[in-house]
């Protein structure tokens, strides 16, 4: 079994519906606890709330398995853009707005998890058991906890309502509306032919039923308006089908640039067969690095760009970075394009100057970001998630990139395409 491969297939359709829909119960319990002590004689509106559920969930199930039959090739069609607007995004609107009110009450649950135990042991010593049932029984303390309990009870409806309006805001708005963002990276041993050479930098795509081919020939244009000397593309070209590098090569075949167009597959190309992705983004003309390298020359100047497969172990990575290295002179500056960035490490201890990523989607969902701290899901799996990032003489940047996965939905993270400036000097 190909590791990278089965495994993120995996993940991506049976662990995260196992998780979504045990979500899902426990709101449904949540639901039904709340009519039974508030509102036991609302049949008609129960009875709704209760349909909801059985449709939203049945619907989630049916996109799974068509999405995979898609995936093992029955040969469903992709849908309409129209099916995807009025009858996916629909259920996508409910179950993201039930993640996000879970995820704030499972916070507040661990914020309140000392107090409540130590209030069950205090329930359990004979002296304060009584003081503490004493305590209740009086009006000032009954009166409190009925104040309280409305107060949370109008929080949770202040809660849903952000959760599925910040949802369909992040689903119809943002998720739509790309930054053009400059940066520069400066390096003392650049040749001074390469001083203010750019590269624009677009990872991420995600050709799926959410990324359409009108909207990547959006981005195609808006790649090709920044004039940049080099065009790279770190992976993700597709999400879980080969199929859909059809309408990626279609749209991406107008990339122009000087000095060429390059890209490195990403792990959901992996997920959706390597060589048939690879085939038709190299024949849109997208040259693709498979663990191999390219010297750019400029009057003279020079610097090799890497481009490293996409991999899932460390010791993976440190392999495939030889082999793109090869015998590439020390001295002539070193680009790594790499599609996760997880590895800056081990491309420090081979001398690499810059690493241009993507992966993380500036971990799409953000809650907050604090200097270099960016508050987000992804920070559990690492501390690389949007923007510049140094280890010893090794830069690092790490794009938001431009589609979505899970839900199509990007809050606080706009779609992000990226012209980098090398500049000679001190960093």
């Amino acid at each position: 079994m190909n590791f990278t491969r089965e495994t993120g297939f995996l993940v991506f359709r049976i662990v995260i519906p196992i998780l979504v829909l045990g979500i899902q119960y426990v709101f449904f319990k949540k639901t039904e606890r709340w009519f039974r002590a508030n509102a036991p004689r609302a049949t008609g509106l129960r009875a709704t709330v209760r349909s909801l559920f059985v449709i939203f969930n049945l619907a989630y199930v049916a996109t799974h398995v068509y999405l995979y039959m898609f995936r093992v090739g029955q040969g469903w069609p992709i849908p309409t853009p129209w099916y995807v607007q009025y009858g996916w995004y629909p259920f996508f609107l409910w179950h993201g707005g039930c993640f996000f009110i879970g995820v704030i009450l499972l916070i507040s649950k661990i914020i309140k998890s000392p107090f409540s135990l130590s209030l069950w042991l205090a329930k359990r010593i004979s002296p304060t058991k009584e003081k503490l049932i004493t305590l209740q029984s009086s009006p000032a303390f009954q009166s409190f906890d009925a104040s309280r309990r409305k107060f949370l009870q109008r929080g949770m409806y202040g809660l849903t309502a952000v959760s599925f309006g910040g949802t369909a805001y992040g689903m119809l708005l943002e998720k739509n509306e790309c930054e053009l963002t400059s940066v520069e990276f400066a390096f003392p041993h650049l040749p001074e032919q390469l001083d203010g050479f750019t590269i624009a930098l677009a990872s991420d795509v995600h050709s799926s039923p959410y990324m359409l081919k009108e909207d990547m020939d959006r981005y195609a244009q808006l790649v090709n308006s920044l004039n940049a000397d080099m065009i790279v593309m770190p992976g993700d070209f597709v999400t879980s089908n080969h199929s859909e590098v059809f309408a990626f090569a279609e749209a991406f075949n107008i990339l122009r640039a000087p000095y060429g167009v390059y890209g490195v597959l990403g792990n959901h190309d992996y997920y959706s067969g390597p060589d048939d992705v690879a085939k038709h983004v190299d024949d849109c003309g997208i040259n693709l690095l498979r663990n191999d390298k390219v010297l750019i020359e400029k009057d003279g100047g020079k610097f090799y760009l890497l481009g490293v497969d996409d991999v899932g172990m460390q010791n993976s990575a440190a392999i495939k970075l030889d082999e793109a290295i090869g015998s590439a002179p020390l001295a002539v500056p070193r680009i790594l394009l790499c599609h996760r960035p997880y590895y800056v490490k081990a491309a420090s201890e081979k001398n690499v100057d810059l690493i241009l990523s993507g992966h993380t989607h500036g971990g799409q969902v953000v809650l907050g970001r604090f200097g270099d701290v960016v508050i987000a899901p992804s920070r559990l799996a690492s501390r690389y998630v949007w923007g510049k990032y140094r280890h010893e003489n090794t830069h690092m940047y790490v794009s938001r990139g431009i589609g979505t996965v899970g839900l199509p939905v990007r809050i606080n993270c706009p779609p992000e395409i990226t012209k980098i400036t090398l500049r000679k000097g001190n960093a």
